[in-house]
């Protein structure tokens, strides 16, 4: 049996009410478990709590209540950017100013990596997607669609144990998001990394 990658335990998330309403509870006891190689879909329609109990994973909001375990590790004081996961986020949030494959090298040249690994890991990873004959250049160059592969790349160069994908097809016209959930699925059972991916289309789910 795989092993458990994300767990959950009675995790709760609750904001600051307006007007001394009392807290909003975003988020209500959730306990579940992920495991190595699946790949999760959260399903729910908006406002449920599926985007906020994505950031408690990667770690961008913390749980008032519960615990979350990567890997067996609590993640109670594990900042962002210390966690094995990368997410991609809908509105893609690519640097305009960069080209395509500076913008996959980005993670990996704050970390420390060489610009000749850097380049060599992006290229591998613009191979994934498809996209190594755009290398060059800039977002507003590209598609949605394009743009999307780009944002997945970025996400996928630093080889995280877990990828998180916030309604990572959202923008995109029916046609192509049908093709890119297809794409989505092979390219996991390709890379083997957990997904977790939160959507409100049930369909998509």
């Amino acid at each position: 049996m795989a092993a458990v990658e994300v767990e959950l335990i009675n995790v709760v998330k609750e904001f600051s009410g307006s007007s001394g309403d009392g807290p909003l509870r975003a988020v209500d006891d959730v306990s579940l478990r992920i495991f190595d190689g699946e790949f999760f879909a959260l399903l729910g329609p908006s406002g449920c709590g599926k985007t906020t109990t994505l950031r408690m994973i990667a770690g961008f909001e913390y749980p008032t209540q519960g615990s979350i375990q990567i890997r067996g590790q609590a993640m109670e004081h594990v900042p962002p950017f210390h966690r094995p996961v990368n997410t991609v986020f809908q509105d893609y949030a690519l640097f305009p100013h960069m080209s395509v494959l500076q913008n996959v090298m980005f993670g990996l040249r704050m970390e420390g990596v060489s610009k000749q690994e850097s380049r060599n890991r992006a290229m591998e990873a613009l191979e994934l997607v498809r996209l190594p004959q755009l290398a060059s250049r800039k977002p507003r160059q590209l598609s949605g669609g394009q743009q999307q592969r780009v944002a997945l790349a970025r996400a996928l160069v630093k080889k995280p144990a877990v990828l998180l994908l916030d309604e990572p097809l959202g923008a995109l016209d029916l046609k192509l998001r049908k093709a890119m959930q297809y794409e989505l699925k092979a390219m996991q059972q390709q890379v083997g990394i957990t997904f977790i991916y939160v959507t409100h289309d049930q369909e998509e789910a």
